[in-house]
């Protein structure tokens, strides 16, 4: 940034004495001593009041003190070579004189240090704004480049900033964008802008339905504050198009719904298909007893229990195909970690994890797995509720070219381990149906889930293939 600051004769001068003081004191004690020697040899006036030149010339670059020895000496030899030196009061009008002379050293020297603090601040102040100018820029590149629409508002509504993501998003150009436009595209921005005002700011992130220029409907993910100027009220709005993510979070959820569904029907049918079996079994055997197969019951009983077993023949057949993913195993405990800290310690339940480093991939598929964890962490929490040290442990390490994920409490441990994994177990939290479907996921992957005996509590342990050893 140049400057264009008008320099005048003093400024000039005050540089040039810092820049060469021995040139100034050699012209000052020059200008004084002909000032004396004319003073001393014109005996009929005085002139020993031009003193004040040399001592404004020399005090620009003198310290106080020095000032004070100039002052007091010019003082001295104005007095001294003045016609009435000889009458009373010399000594009063040498200290008058030196005082003098010593005010206008001073003046000079706090103009100079004034010279200086301003010159100072305008360096500080051009280094500012040109922070300022770099910061604006920079600014202005993030908010043109972002990939985020950004909008800002005034409070009638109308666009006084919009960048090119914004313009896309939205379907409008620059020209476009205005508060109709925005009104009809994000109605939800006006009904803030509407709200009654308050002394404190908003902050919140909110999801709405958008509508772009063309009539396309988007799902709108908007963080979004206002902020009092000296016009009023303004809105800054930060904009994401959520349906892609939508979409991909949907069709997740439902693929991993129906492979679980699989899963639970294959382990359901299994169950079936034994008690189908066993009852066929006594049927055949009632088979024998005279006149009972010409009863209706009996024959329906046995229709009852072929039927049975075609439902278990066919639910074991939907997960004859099903084939685990390749699932980083690392990421999926990141994501439980996210998940359950936060209430853990809402309920002053400290958690512990010690995962290795390097796992291997696990054949696992990755959001099933997850509500695995979760469903052990949850269980590990129920347990804990009413015990004095709450604390979870989740160890992760190769063990046996397996990959084992403990979860280990300090509750009071279980029971009756014989009864775990049965489904609809008496005295469950819920319906007992946890841990038989979590163990029905881990083992079609050809894994397993297992109740490890402990005597601070309970420990279940998750084993897994690693991808390499199944290929």
């Amino acid at each position: 940034m140049a400057s264009h600051v008008q320099v005048n004769p003093l400024d000039t001068y005050l540089t040039f004495a810092e820049g060469k003081p021995g040139w100034l004191y050699a012209v000052a004690a020059a200008l004084a001593s002909i000032i004396a020697y004319i003073d001393w040899k014109v005996e009929q006036v005085s002139i020993g009041f031009l003193y004040v030149v040399p001592i404004l010339i020399a005090s620009p670059t003198l310290r106080g003190w020095q000032i004070l020895v100039v002052a007091a000496t010019c003082g001295i030899l104005r007095e001294l070579f003045n016609p009435i030196h000889a009458t009373p009061g010399a000594a009063i009008r040498a200290c008058i004189g030196a005082a003098g002379f010593g005010l206008a050293g001073f003046f000079v020297s706090e103009l100079n240090r004034k010279r200086h603090l301003t010159d100072q601040h305008l360096r500080e102040r051009e280094v500012e704004m040109r922070l300022r100018v770099e910061a604006e820029q920079q600014l202005r590149v993030v908010i043109d480049t972002s990939p985020l629409a950004i909008l800002t508002l005034d409070g009638h509504g109308d666009v006084l900033r919009a960048n090119e993501s914004a313009q896309r998003i939205l379907g409008l150009d620059s020209n476009e964008l205005n508060g109709e436009h925005i009104k009809a595209c994000l109605p939800i921005l006006n009904r803030f802008l509407a709200m009654p005002h308050s002394k404190v700011n908003l902050r919140t992130t909110v999801e709405s339905r958008g509508q772009r220029a063309g009539g396309d409907v988007f799902l709108a993910h908007v963080w979004l504050s206002t902020f009092e100027t000296p016009s009023g009220r303004h809105l800054a709005a930060f904009i994401w198009d959520a349906s892609e993510n939508l979409r991909n979070r949907e069709d997740t959820g439902l693929d991993s719904m129906m492979a679980t569904s699989r899963i639970l029907i294959g382990a359901m049918s299994h169950e079936i298909r034994n008690l189908a079996s066993a009852a066929a079994t006594a049927h055949r055997r009632l088979v024998s007893v005279p006149g009972l197969q010409q009863v209706d019951s009996f024959q329906t009983l046995g229709t009852i229990i072929e039927g049975l077993e075609k439902i278990a023949a066919s639910g074991l057949g939907l997960t004859a195909d099903y084939s685990a993913d390749v699932t980083d195993l690392e990421m999926v405990l990141d994501e439980t970690r996210v998940v359950i800290d936060a209430s853990f310690r809402d309920v002053d339940c400290d958690t512990c994890w010690k995962i290795a480093e390097g796992l291997p991939l696990v054949v696992a598929d990755r959001h099933s797995l997850l509500q695995v964890f979760l469903n052990l962490a949850r269980n590990c929490e129920r347990a804990m509720q009413d015990t004095k040290e709450k604390m979870l442990t989740v160890d992760a390490l190769v063990e046996n070219d397996m990959v084992q994920i403990r979860f280990t409490d300090t509750g009071p441990g279980v029971a009756k381990p014989d009864e775990l994994f049965h489904a609809f177990q008496p005295g469950a939290q819920s319906t007992g149906l946890g841990l038989y479907i979590s163990r029905a996921i881990v083992r079609s992957y050809g894994g397993d889930l297992r109740y490890e005996p402990n005597s601070g509590g309970s420990c279940f342990v998750v084993q897994l293939w690693p991808a390499d050893e199944r290929e």
